[in-house]
């Protein structure tokens, strides 16, 4: 119900819609378009928006384009898979306290508090120098990097509903922490931790083209909007299209996926 109300709203709705045609983007354009994203044009290098190349072209004369398109399946997967990654380990971690008991639990409680004082892009460049260059070294680094923050949510929310009286009849009544935990505790936390995995796949993004323009990411031959704009610059005086057009859709893909987040956030639990 909740999730029918957002779509309801102008704004929740409008972001869910453009979110689906950039899913839908992610599919089809590597099919459609990468035979023009890769064209070399050498009579055409750096050539500003035209009717032939609607966001100019890059210092091979390829048109930016398409490859801002092409680089939207690549951008979107490593997102969502970091922020898979991210949520697996922080529900590990998050749990423990309540699944291994009070002396483990407290262990991974210090650990999280320790790996939470860190800035989140601090963590992905010191996973970054451990997992290596490349797209999936950058898929664990930011995995691992946004997982705390989730781990400390979901102790937050595992603690509140340990106190809650059916958790205290549940082990009265004999049942075991792992069922405990998938029976009566995970299901209650669940819209939480999804509403703020969404608002992490709009930070796995920035994560992802931050990493991408200091050459720790996505790695040349493959585009995503972060090496695209590192290409461009050194140009970014003659050439400004190169950072801004990439950069522009990066924006707005993130700002949609929070915008979706927060507004289902702060929609009421009930509709007509």
């Amino acid at each position: 119900m909740r999730w029918r109300g957002v779509l309801r709203t102008p704004i929740g709705g409008s972001a869910a819609a453009l979110l689906a045609a950039v899913l839908l983007l992610a599919i089809l354009a590597p099919i459609l378009w990468s035979d023009r994203a890769d064209a070399i044009d050498t009579s055409q290098i750096l050539q500003g928006a035209s009717s032939a190349h609607w966001a100019g072209t890059d210092s091979l004369g390829r048109d930016v384009f398409f490859r801002i398109l092409v680089a939207t399946r690549l951008s979107v997967a490593l997102a969502l898979g970091a922020t898979g990654i991210g949520v697996a380990t922080g529900l590990l971690l998050g749990t423990a306290p309540l699944a291994l008991g009070r002396r483990v639990g407290r262990l991974v409680t210090a650990a999280v508090n320790i790996a939470v004082a860190f800035p989140g892009l601090l963590l992905a460049l010191f996973f970054a120098v451990i997992f290596g260059v490349g797209s999936t070294g950058g898929l664990f680094a930011i995995g691992f990097a946004i997982a705390p923050a989730f781990a400390r949510l979901t102790q937050t929310l595992v603690a509140k509903i340990a106190g809650q009286d059916f958790i205290s009849a549940a082990r009265i009544a004999g049942v075991s922490r792992p069922r405990l935990l998938v029976r009566h505790v995970l299901p209650n936390i669940g819209e939480p931790l999804i509403i703020n995995a969404t608002i992490g796949a709009g930070n796995a993004l920035l994560a992802f083209a931050g990493l991408s323009f200091l050459g720790l990411g996505v790695q040349p031959p493959y585009p995503s909007w972060g090496s695209i704009m590192a290409a461009g610059r050194q140009y970014v005086q003659r050439a400004w299209w190169l950072t801004v057009f990439p950069g522009s859709a990066l924006f707005v893909l993130v700002l949609c996926v929070n915008l979706f987040g927060d507004w289902h956030l702060s929609t009421p639990y009930v509709f007509a």
